[in-house]
């Protein structure tokens, strides 16, 4: 049997490319287009199936589950940000769709676990934080007054809620991954906000340029963030993993880190000061809400999941990537 992953992005490679090394199966992956460059420096090409298909036709994805004797998915695909704002009605069918497709074609196909990638930015529509209280996956949201702050968490959170669903009324067994902000070696433009100002901040100090960063960004309040390796090490922890009780889980470094307190590590693990030219443009991580470090407790007794990289190791790991590259 075969796990199936929906999108071959930063996290769905990585996580093909473990289950690859760490359980000697040829999982495949499902996208509408592949980067043919950064599949290359993680998976041989023979060690993994690439199948074309578009998440938003149950027709592409039940033919895929079909053909290679799937048994579970690991679904990542999803338009984020910066490709949602200005196609709302096509981020719904990717973002809410797409996951529809990917429980229902569980349910007809009878396979035996569903992972769903979703974020921590669903937890920052409340009006409150203590930024002293770790975040746990049920946390209290009143739901007119603390909505989701951006289309993107209210579509996350509605498939979340869908997965839910669907265990509840078909008996499938789902497990939700929330990951904080994401960020991770790259060929091209990542989508998400934070992924996009750590890879520009990064490579700037590697190559050293100077950097123009939006004030709200610099000094804006910490965030909770995950590399791309341990996004990868928690969808498939939690593709495998025996039982998955708790259903929703944080994948996190499970601390908060300001902007500027990031600088200073990349900073030291580069060698260089960055010259930063600071601006009065608009965030570009757009992530304004109070947050908290995310509880850890469930991933790491459910899933056995433990942060490999800690923002430090994760940096160093960034730029040993970049000079690797030359």
């Amino acid at each position: 049997m075969a796990t199936l992953i929906t999108g071959a992005g930063m996290i769905g490679s990585l996580a093909a490319a473990r289950i690859v090394a760490e359980r000697g199966e040829r999982p495949v992956l499902y996208d509408i287009a592949f980067s043919e460059r950064n599949l290359a420096e993680r998976l041989d090409s023979g060690s993994v199936e690439l199948v074309k298909g578009d998440i938003g036709d149950i027709g592409d994805l039940l033919r895929a589950v079909e053909a290679h004797g799937v048994d579970r998915i690991i679904h990542t695909a999803s338009l984020l940000t910066r490709d949602l704002i200005p196609r709302p009605v096509a981020g719904v069918r990717v973002n809410v769709m797409g996951t529809m497709n990917v429980l229902e074609a569980a349910r007809m196909a009878a396979l035996r676990r569903v992972v769903f990638c979703s974020s921590t930015v669903v937890t920052m529509g409340r009006r409150s934080v203590a930024p002293e209280d770790d975040t746990l996956e049920d946390f209290t949201l009143s739901v007119v007054s603390e909505y989701p702050p951006s289309l993107y968490a209210s579509m996350k959170l509605a498939s979340e809620w869908l997965c839910q669903n669907y265990t509840d009324s078909y008996g499938l067994d789902t497990a939700v991954v929330r990951f904080g902000g994401v960020f991770g070696p790259w060929h091209g433009v990542p989508g998400g906000g934070p992924s996009k100002l750590l890879k520009q901040l990064i490579e700037c100090a590697h190559f050293g340029h100077a950097y123009r960063i939006a004030e709200p960004d610099l000094h804006r309040q910490g965030m909770d963030y995950t590399y791309s390796e341990d996004g990868a090490q928690a969808l498939v922890r939690a593709a495998f993993a025996s039982q998955v009780p708790n259903r929703v889980y944080n994948a996190t470094m499970g601390e908060l880190h300001t902007i500027a307190a990031i600088i200073s590590l990349i900073e030291q693990a580069a060698g260089r000061s960055i010259d930063l030219e600071v601006t009065r443009e608009d965030s570009m991580t757009k992530y304004g809400n109070p947050t908290s470090p995310m509880d850890l407790t469930a991933s790491r007794r459910d899933l056995s999941y433990e942060v490999e990289y800690p923002m430090g190791k994760a940096v160093a790991d960034y730029l040993e990537w970049l000079a690797r590259r030359g």
